[in-house]
Formats: C-alpha cells, structure tokens, sequence
C-alpha cells in the first residue's frame, strides 16, 4: 500500500494528486486489464459503460467525473479506460462494531491489494474534508470519514451497468454535516444517478444504519447489528475521531 495521498483542491487537483503519486501502480493495472480480454471485448464493454454509468457519472455527479479527468492527465492514461475500470470494479465488504469504532474487511482479488491507498480530500470549497481508502485508478472511495464526524463504507456493490456506490458514499462524506442530511441528499441524488447495494454509514455518536440501494431506489434500515468481532487486517473508521487507520497508518480527516 502507497503513503497518503494528498488530494487538494478542486476536483481535477485532487485527481492530479492522485494520479501524479499512484501514476506506476494505476499505468499497471489498467495495462493488466487490457491484456485480459480481447479488442473486441474491450470495446463493447466501453460503448456498453459510456451509454449507462457513465452517462449517470458525467449528468448527476459531474465533480467525481472531473476529478477521474486529473487523474487520466496526471498518470497519462486515457480516461476512457478509468471510467471502464470505475465500472467494472465491483468489491464487497464486511463490517464489525467495536465500541463507538467501525472495522471493515473487503474482500479484494490478489491484484487489487497492491492498488490499495489511502488519501486525504481537503476541497478547496463548497465541501468537507475526509479520510478515505480507495484503490489507486479509483475515483470514489471503498470507505472514510469525513470532518464532520460522518463515516461510510461501500459494504455491496452489484450491478455494473450502475453507477458504483463508491461515488456514493464519496458524495455522502464530501457532502454532508450529518446523517440525516446525507440520507435525504443520496435519496435525491440516486433517484437519477442509479445504483445498487448497500452502504453502511454512521455518524459520531449513533447507531450504524444500512443504506440500500435498488436502482437508485434508497431504503434505510436502522440500527444496523454488527457483529463485535473484528479482523487483523481491518480498515477501521472513528467517526467521533474523525479518523481512518489501516494497519500502522493513520489518517485525520481534518488534519493538513
């Protein structure tokens, strides 16, 4: 796993910053990509992901597309291959209580580790500050917290010719004070940008809450029971820290 990654800024900044210290591990994974299927393959997957989440990408979330746009100049790769690989990633995840902390384990294929980064966004306005884990050529984030004390994680993730839930849950941290407020915009949002599965989130100070999503379509069930046993290789959120750690390393969402 790389060091954090800064990301500052607007949108394209952010993307910048990313790709501009995860450049070799993002040129490789989408090089691994390609040489997975075959030409013909690979471009009706692209025609297939332009006229579905990716329409919903550019309409409904245009700030996420931007910042897959710095992200493409910085690491130069083509962004259409970003946008491909944004919709084919699909990972899913388990969540554990441990006291007022949430821990996650996801389940990842043997060359997704290796991608796996954590980063800090510090918009430079009109949004909050979060700590994230992401995969290097991702735009949206597996899990974080943002600096408000509101944490979420991507816990399913099916459907893709959807948009992915990790813009969700990214537009869920970089837009919302709180709870309440976050569920009421992500009902708004997904109603047009689609997407389906389930996010966990919680605030500092409350009770998890499940976040299901069927074509856009969101249904909340309230509180979530976790099981009270964690893992060894857990991401773990503290909302009330407005904290992300993973392994030794950890990340403040509201420190610079």
């Amino acid at each position: 796993m790389s060091p954090v990654v800064r990301a500052e800024g607007a949108p394209v900044e952010q993307g910048r910053a990313q790709g501009t210290a995860l450049a070799p591990a993002i040129r490789a994974e989408l090089a691994r990509r390609r040489t997975a299927s075959g030409w013909l393959a690979r471009r009706a997957i692209a025609r297939r992901v332009a006229a579905t989440s990716a329409r919903a990408l550019a309409t409904q979330l245009p700030w996420q597309r931007e910042r897959i746009e710095g992200l493409a100049q910085a690491a130069r790769v083509p962004e259409r291959a970003l946008v491909v690989a944004e919709a084919e990633i699909r990972i899913q995840a388990a969540a554990f209580a441990d006291g007022p902390r949430l821990s996650f384990v996801f389940a990842l294929e043997p060359a997704q580790a290796p991608l796996l980064a954590l980063r800090r966004s510090a918009p430079d306005a009109g949004g909050f500050a979060s700590a994230e884990l992401t995969l290097a050529p991702l735009a949206g984030c597996l899990c974080g917290v943002n600096a408000e004390g509101l944490a979420a994680a991507v816990l399913r993730d099916v459907s893709r010719d959807e948009l992915s839930l990790r813009f969700h849950a990214q537009e869920l941290l970089f837009r919302a004070r709180d709870l309440v407020a976050g569920i009421d915009h992500l009902r708004r949002r997904a109603a047009y940008a689609g997407g389906s599965g389930t996010i966990l989130a919680v605030q500092a100070g409350g009770a998890p809450a499940l976040l299901h999503f069927a074509r856009g379509a969101l249904e909340l069930e309230e509180p979530a029971r976790l099981p009270a046993a964690g893992a060894a290789l857990a991401i773990e959120l503290d909302p009330a820290a407005r904290a992300l750690r993973f392994g030794e390393i950890r990340v403040e969402a509201g420190a610079r």
